[in-house]
């Protein structure tokens, strides 16, 4: 159904990196659901489309990732939440 994640005090992504929200549910794969980088106080505000194949989410995560995002995620994990 889509949302919104505010971050805040975030540290400023590294040249060649941005960070990546992953949607969660059950066992399933996490399920990319955005690209996003960071202001200079590390905020950002970030709309969550509607995911394809995602009916209910249980954790919401942020990690750190090469610039343009992965299918799948490789970096640090930042931030975590439940839905």
């Amino acid at each position: 159904k889509g949302g919104l994640l505010v971050t805040a005090g975030l540290p400023a992504a590294p040249p060649g990196k941005a960070y990546q929200l992953w949607a969660i549910a059950g066992t399933k794969a996490p399920v990319s659901a955005g690209v996003f980088a960071v202001g200079a106080d590390g905020g950002a505000s970030v709309g969550v489309p509607p995911l394809p194949g995602v009916d209910k989410v249980d954790v919401f995560a942020v990690t750190l990732e090469p610039a343009g995002g992965v299918p799948a995620p490789t970096g640090q994990m930042y931030l975590a939440g439940k839905a």
